[in-house]
């Protein structure tokens, strides 16, 4: 229960944010509340006296959060008729509920009797006092009906879902999903003398939160001994819900099995198991809820959440190069070159590495969904923010290629933005998509993305088998479009250069003694038979497109026909694509007797005695790419020179 005890200290660290808003992210909720979607806001005066014309239904969804007073029982509620404390539907607030709808289904009695005891308390507020007065006539509905907020029909009836025209739907309906009678009501209570009251909406009015944490702190009597906090202290028999979102009923902890077999025939009662006090259990699930939107990893229902546990920004092991550097940078001009996002990629991060000053405690928390009502931890670590530093740093430099892609943050917040190259870390959503494909289920990208954090966190080995998966799918380029191919194929190099580097040094952690043998950069002394076949695929590559370039041809060449049985069969398949080069080569001329002369070095390296059909290994995709690469740049630099001397000539021409 180490993240527990984590959670609460980031929550006591934290309390200057509680109640605060951060654009539309949910605040750091105070203990004993939780947020619910308000559909109605109603006007009272500190009188307890309705203020006819000024309720209005909340069409903005943005305001509808309310933050209200929950007991243990209330924020686990389902369909029991167990009541808010404050706010609620109106099957619980109205008293005149059951002359609209089934007097069985009103749970008023309730709600009225655990208010009166709360404004019987020492603790009462008077905006709480006077919201129990106005609801104690039981006219709430009516009120609601004569301000046109409830849709009343001519014969009086009130129609719990609308049959005519959709253009003239009254608002309740366009808020309430079901039935307008469930809808959820919030109260204004303004001043009764008409003076200006700057705290009128209770939600958000920090007395009324002390006052009703006040009020819980007294009533609790069941006490026992807190194991998070090591002392003793009231307990809780209820766990929190709506961890992950609205809505999310899936509970961390959960002690139910109290028939039947009962707790697996270890213990009697769940205290002997496990037992966490109340307002232990309240703040570090407030915490959770209030990191997760703030900066986990959301994987469908998995999230992984790193987080500092004096609240400030982690950094996020999931992230790909690209997402971090405009994670670092909230705001980043455009990338024109891999190179360029390198070096600002290399000074974000040192940035962020200087920032730290060595003692800050980080954690990172994995969860995911055991069953529908039940959430699991399937990864925890505590360390330092420096070592965590230390780790994200070394697989983004171990495990970097050349990429090209979209940052994520982009999509997620609408802005359109054009791919760029960047040289870099993959994400694991980036690496599940090389290794299976990008229609890869649910089930399977959560299981990969579960083996890929503790390397990056832990510097744990990479799988062999996932870096297999993508080398696999990177030789085979006629199975998807070129842009699919292209993050294929750069995301397995990046695979096969970290997983071959870390086995030669036996280390998978970057230090001053790591030696790097399989580099981004084409490196024309390697003489490892893959890496020299490769190559010899990259020419045939270059020399068939360039030729059909010329010639304003667009279709796929016949080395990417070949390349799946050429990594299978290379001496026999490259005899056969050696033939069908002939013809380009003698369209090109001396255009291309620069690539035959270099096709042939690069072959005449590889000994008879290993030019035979036994399979390449994943090395021949460093070759291949590390070749096509070196053309690109060639190509880039030739543009570069034309257009230089275009403009030298240009400037000689106005000159004259």
């Amino acid at each position: 229960m180490g993240w527990m005890q984590k959670l609460y200290e980031t929550y006591e660290n934290c309390q200057s944010l509680v109640g605060v808003k951060e654009g539309e992210l949910p605040p750091l909720m105070p203990i004993y509340h939780t947020i619910q979607q308000a559909h109605v806001e109603a006007v009272i005066d500190t009188n307890g006296c309705w203020r006819p014309g000024r309720a209005k239904v909340l069409a903005d969804k943005k305001d509808r959060a309310t933050l209200i007073p929950c007991t243990e029982q209330s924020s686990v509620r389902t369909s029991g008729p167990v009541p808010h404390p404050l706010f609620d539907g109106l099957k619980y607030i109205a008293g005149d509920y059951g002359n609209y709808r089934d007097p069985k289904s009103s749970h008023y009695a309730e709600y009225i009797e655990q208010l009166s005891a709360w404004c019987g308390s020492p603790y009462v507020h008077p905006k709480v006092r006077a919201i129990l007065e106005y609801l104690k006539k039981g006219t709430l509905m009516a009120d609601l009906i004569r301000d046109n907020i409830l849709y009343r029909e001519e014969s009086g009836r009130l129609p719990e879902s609308w049959d005519g025209k959709k253009e003239d739907t009254p608002p309740i309906f366009k808020v309430c999903s079901k039935d307008q009678a469930d809808a959820f009501v919030r109260f204004w209570v303004v001043p009764a003398d008409g003076s200006e009251d700057l705290q009128s909406r209770p939600w958000e009015d920090e007395t009324v939160w002390k006052s009703f944490i006040d009020y819980q702190n007294s009533l609790q009597t069941d006490r026992g001994y807190c194991y998070v906090l090591g002392k003793e202290m009231p307990v809780s028999s209820f766990s929190p819900k709506y961890i992950r979102r609205p809505g999310d009923g899936a509970k961390l902890i959960s002690a139910n099995d109290d028939s039947s077999f009962t707790y697996r025939g270890r213990f009697e009662t769940p205290s002997q198991a496990f037992c966490v006090g109340r307002e232990t259990t309240e703040k570090a699930h407030n915490a959770l809820k209030w990191l997760i939107p703030r900066q986990a990893y959301v994987n469908g229902d998995q999230i992984i959440l790193s987080w500092r546990t004096d609240g400030s920004k982690a950094i996020d092991p999931c992230e790909g190069a690209l997402d971090l550097l405009f994670d670092l940078e909230p705001d980043p001009p455009p990338v024109t070159t891999g190179e360029e996002f390198a070096a600002r990629f290399t000074k974000a991060m040192a940035g962020y590495g200087g920032n730290l000053k060595g003692w800050e405690d980080m954690c990172v928390i994995g969860l995911d969904s055991a069953t529908p009502g039940r959430l699991s931890v399937f990864y925890y670590r505590e360390m330092q923010a420096k070592d965590l530093f230390t780790r994200v740093k070394s697989w983004h430099d171990t495990c970097s290629w050349e990429l090209y892609g979209f940052p994520e943050t982009a999509w997620k917040s609408g802005e359109k933005t054009r791919p760029m190259p960047f040289r870099g870390a993959p994400s694991p959503k980036s690496i599940v998509k090389a290794a299976y494909g990008s229609r890869a289920d649910d089930k399977l990208m959560k299981s990969a993305v579960q083996r890929l954090l503790p390397c990056i966190v832990d510097g744990a080995p990479l799988p062999e088998d996932l870096m297999l998966c993508a080398a696999r799918r990177a030789s085979n380029p006629e199975a998807m479009d070129k842009g699919e191919y292209r993050m294929t194929l750069g995301v397995a190099c990046a695979l096969i250069r970290k997983y071959r580097n870390d086995r030669i040094n036996h280390k998978q952690i970057k230090d001053e003694t790591y030696r790097e043998v399989w580099t981004m950069a084409l490196n024309p002394e390697e003489n490892d038979r893959s890496y020299l076949f490769g190559r010899a695929l990259a020419y045939a590559q270059q020399i068939e497109s360039y030729s059909l370039g010329l010639s304003e041809t667009s279709r796929s060449t016949n080395a990417e026909r070949v390349q799946a049985a050429f990594s299978q069969h290379p001496a026999k398949t490259w005899k056969t694509l050696y033939h069908q080069l002939l013809p380009y080569l003698q369209k090109l001329g001396d255009r291309g007797k620069r690539y035959r002369e270099e096709l042939d070095e690069v072959i005449s390296r590889i000994p008879v005695s290993e030019f035979s059909n036994a399979p390449l290994s994943e090395i021949y995709l460093l070759g291949y790419a590390c070749q096509m690469q070196k053309f690109h740049e060639e190509k880039q630099e030739n543009i570069r020179k034309k257009m230089e001397a275009a403009e030298s000539s240009t400037k000689g021409e106005e000159n004259k």
